[in-house]
């Protein structure tokens, strides 16, 4: 008995004490990444299972749990907020980040707003201004509208005008428009917590403009028409033209128009038909229309709103406006983005760079990667193959595209596990499995990502391709 608890507690001393582990050329470079706390709870977590491993008389390898330490801080660094590379088809990626921001307009970012700058002051007149001025001016002429404002989502916009303009009063909607959009969130709930009475119209997929005047009482202060951006009814369908819908507005009713994906471009390249411009569902009668900036926009994450200014005031004077402000950083990306807008240069959008793609350019990108890949297996293992992107994003649904893309197989292993070992790549790359085979869309590939994709499949075939 002696003997065996000497044994035990020789295992024990052997284990090596968290200082030590912590200064190991191997975990030492996780501190930058991830802190020190965490590497620090890391390797503790990994000494409890040892010293459990010990008091049972298993071996202590302190090789081993340095590099158990390693592997598990590895892990957690996955789960920063970084770059990956979208192999997965879908360009508006909400998963991803939605739309991809570029490098130009993060450069001008970092060249414009690294020190202070004008968020609330006025240059022209030297005293305090109101923010966001020029980005929604730009807003303003790119739509149409006689004023904008920009807050922080889409459902922002939503909450903030049905708060002011119909809190505690009722809302008509059709049946086939109470959307839920992602992450759970229901138009009914956002509604509930925003203060007006939900009023159904129609049924799901017949809503008809008689419908909507049934519903219509003197309580009533809104006709909310949501754009179905992320799902079709098809089939035995109607519904009335905005056009329609603005004619019941009056002056204790207003017509306000969720549309979601937020377009601002009318190109011959696009597909026919596309989703309907911010211009043009104005021109057609609501007070108000509100949409994401991530989206078809091709900024980053906001809600717009534009139409009537004397509603836009009054929703600038909400004292929700306080909460749902969006700071410098956005301002900044919306202006910029825009400015591509007005002048006619959407291509320099990295989004729209994307969506206006030619299939030559595709597959000049799958050609590169291949060229780019060292790995003697390539083509043995990698297969060009014909594919199907899509938008994204609520914009376009069920609408897909040809792309061109490539299938990585190895014989007796699975797809999820070649994913996996792609989303462990130093530029993790996020892919997608169809027919059982991991496949990346190179449609949703921009130019700069090409190198690290092709790094990531080299890296995964020295893993898989003696199999």
């Amino acid at each position: 008995m002696y003997a065996m608890m000497e044994d035990k507690n020789l295992l024990l001393r052997s284990i090596p004490q968290v200082d030590k582990i912590l200064q190991s050329d191997e975990v030492q470079a996780f501190v930058a990444e991830i802190g020190r706390p965490l590497v620090a709870d890391i390797i503790r977590e990994v000494l409890a299972e040892a010293r459990a491993g010990a008091g049972r008389g298993e071996q202590v390898d302190p090789a081993g749990i340095v590099s158990d330490v390693a592997s598990r801080c590895a892990k957690a660094m996955l789960r920063k907020l970084r770059r990956v590379v979208n192999g997965t088809g879908v360009l508006i990626h909400t998963n991803l980040g939605r739309s991809p921001l570029g490098e130009e307009v993060l450069g001008r970012l970092a060249e414009e707003l690294s020190g202070y700058c004008n968020l609330e002051y006025d240059l022209p007149a030297r005293e305090r201004g109101k923010r966001g001025g020029f980005a929604e001016e730009l807003m303003c002429r790119c739509t149409g509208a006689e004023d904008a404002l920009i807050v922080n989502n889409n459902a922002s916009s939503v909450f903030l005008i049905l708060n002011e303009f119909a809190n505690g009063k009722e809302v008509v909607v059709s049946r086939g428009e109470l959307i839920q959009i992602g992450g759970g969130f229901r138009l009914p709930d956002i509604m509930s917590q925003s203060g007006p009475v939900l009023v159904e119209a129609g049924t799901t997929n017949i809503t008809t403009i008689r419908d909507y005047r049934a519903a219509v009482t003197g309580n009533t202060a809104m006709v909310l028409s949501c754009h179905r951006s992320n799902f079709t009814i098809e089939g035995f369908t109607e519904s009335p033209s905005l056009a329609e819908l603005a004619s019941l507005k009056s002056e204790s009713v207003i017509f306000v128009r969720d549309l979601g994906s937020g377009n601002l471009v009318t190109d011959q390249r696009l597909p026919r038909p596309f989703e309907p411009t911010v211009r043009s569902e104005l021109e057609q009668g609501p007070d108000l229309v509100c949409f994401s900036g991530d989206k078809l926009l091709g900024g980053c994450q906001a809600g717009v709103i534009v139409g009537r200014k004397d509603l836009i005031a009054r929703l600038r004077r909400n004292p929700l406006m306080r909460m749902i402000r969006v700071d410098k950083v956005t301002y900044f990306i919306i202006q910029e983005t825009l400015l591509h807008h007005v002048n006619g240069d959407v291509e320099k959008i990295e989004l729209w760079d994307a969506m206006l793609r030619d299939m030559k350019d595709v597959s000049r990108r799958v050609n590169r990667f291949f060229r780019l890949m060292k790995s003697r297996d390539k083509r043995k293992f990698v297969k060009r193959v014909k594919t199907r992107c899509t938008v994204g994003g609520g914009a376009m649904p069920g609408f897909e595209m040809e792309s061109r893309g490539v299938q990585i197989h190895f014989p007796g292993v699975q797809a999820d596990e070649i994913h996996a070992a792609f989303l462990s790549a130093k530029v993790p790359l996020v892919g997608s499995i169809v027919n059982n085979r991991f496949t990346i869309d190179f449609f949703t590939i921009s130019k700069s990502d090409v190198p690290h994709a092709a790094g990531a499949a080299d890296m995964v075939l020295s893993r898989y391709g003696g199999a």
